[in-house]
């Protein structure tokens, strides 16, 4: 099943896909392998009904849909065991049915039996399937165990700079999130049913393409680096106009201008493409490694080794730009090359090369639909620009003037900041809007833009009862 969802994640329109984020968010995986299963049992059911008179036909139709799932399979990690997996499921389904089939049914007390022979045997192969399956998943947990007691064991280096979150960052308000967010609680949004299982003493990072000398190194040699750490916002490009796919964390790793520079990035050279241990590719102007902000090769997460679902053991936090070009999890490889010779997963699904970040604000507090008591009530929630960082935040009630609202400490020019406002609200129906300010002065559009192809874009309103 994981390879058929791959390949449905792979093959599912962009807007189709964004569409189905809209509804479920980080859900969409465990909607997806669901509506996996309920497809199969539809399908198995349409064929044995319409082949129910086609005796001839059955046994090529199973076999053709193991060779669908042994091709979906080839395109997933590992992919040679997973089609091992389905092609040995294949072989006992139509042993199973090689031996039910041409038996000949008798009638006893008109009842329909079949031979005793014929019954234990094929009971016997539907057993050996299902065992192969409880192995197959065995297997996997054993290694997804060994990967993750690995992990905790695992004690990071000390980074050459101190991170300290001001107290006054964070106001502790119920319904608002924290400063920075858990590891428990950040948003997964990726195209990998389960997360890879990484054992670290095989790993390889290799730099490759364009470069004066291609180096490979291991997880000992990246740890043996110079480490820093940044407080780092990241938010999804499917987040619509007042998503929840936006979380912050101080991440720690080796900068990544460190790590190209030993490779010799060569002139020509304007894209670096990432690429996970299982296939996925992300890409983004060269250039925005080198610039001087905090681009890291990340091995650290909020004071622990990466989480398994968060790109263990390795991955890229480039601040200023969105995960589908940049934030590529479980890092295997990353090549130098060039817009015009190469377009990486996403951009191949028609999204646009160009994932720089929006601005982009939130209410948190009060949520839309709420009713609330006439008086002072706290609005509060979130603001990011990335890599431009947030000056102010303003609030507008029911279309009225913009008022500025109180930002709480400042985390860096990378992190979201959080804000409060005392509205003395009135009773009736109000809407309240929200506008962020970047370091710059430049105030975030009204503009409304949709998620596809470039993130989405405008104020965020909630509309709320006073009594």
């Amino acid at each position: 099943m994981l390879g058929i969802a791959d390949r449905v994640i792979r093959l599912t329109p962009p807007r189709i896909r964004e569409a189905l984020i809209g509804i479920v968010g980080t859900q969409d995986k465990f909607f997806l392998a669901v509506g996996i299963c309920l497809a199969v049992l539809l399908i198995g059911s349409a064929i044995g009904r319409w082949a129910k008179h086609r005796a001839n036909l059955r046994l090529p139709l199973i076999g053709l849909l193991g060779l669908v799932a042994f091709v979906a399979a080839l395109g997933a990690a590992p992919a040679w065991g997973l089609a091992l997996i389905a092609a040995t499921a294949v072989l006992v389904g139509v042993l199973v049915l090689q031996r039910l089939l041409p038996v000949e049914r008798e009638t006893f007390n008109d009842a329909p039996t079949l031979p005793r022979r014929t019954f234990l045997s094929a009971t016997a192969l539907g057993a050996l399937a299902a065992a192969a399956g409880v192995g197959a998943l065995a297997i996997r947990r054993n290694a997804v165990g060994a990967v993750e007691r690995t992990r905790v064991a695992l004690h990071l280096p000390k980074s050459t700079n101190v991170v300290t979150i001001d107290p006054a960052a964070d106001p502790h308000l119920p319904g608002l999130p924290p400063a920075i967010t858990s590891n428990s609680s950040f948003y997964r949004i990726d195209t990998a049913i389960e997360p890879p299982a990484v054992d670290i003493s095989t790993w390889r990072l290799h730099i490759e393409g364009l470069v004066d000398h291609p180096v490979t190194f291991t997880y000992d040699q990246i740890n043996a680096m110079p480490q820093v750490s940044a407080v780092v916002t990241l938010a999804c490009v499917s987040n619509p106009v007042g998503g929840e796919l936006v979380s912050n964390a101080i991440w720690q790793g080796v900068p990544l201008r460190n790590i190209l520079e030993q490779a010799g990035v060569q002139a020509h050279s304007d894209q670096l493409v990432a690429e996970s241990v299982d296939g996925f590719t992300a890409g983004f102007p060269v250039a925005l490694a080198l610039d001087g902000r905090e681009a890291l090769l990340a091995v650290g997460m909020n004071g622990e080794a990466l989480p398994v679902p968060h790109g263990f053991p390795a991955r890229l936090v480039v601040p200023g730009l969105y995960g589908y070009v940049s934030a590529t999890k479980w890092l295997s490889r990353i090549r130098l090359t060039t817009f015009a010779a190469e377009s990486p997963f996403w951009v191949q699904q028609g999204w646009s090369a160009d994932g720089r970040v929006s601005a982009a604000s939130r209410i948190d507090l009060p949520h839309s639909g709420a009713n609330v008591s006439a008086g002072t009530v706290m609005v509060a929630g979130r603001a990011w620009r990335q890599h431009s960082g947030v000056k102010g935040v303003q609030i507008s009630i029911d279309n009225g003037p913009w008022h500025d609202a109180a930002v709480a400490g400042d985390m860096g020019v990378d992190a979201w900041r959080l804000w409060t406002y005392d509205w003395t609200a009135t009773p009736g129906h109000h809407q309240l809007a929200v506008r962020m300010v970047d370091d710059a002065g430049a105030v975030q559009s009204g503009q409304q833009l949709p998620v596809f192809p470039g993130a989405s874009q405008g104020w965020h309103t909630v509309s709320v009862t006073v009594t």
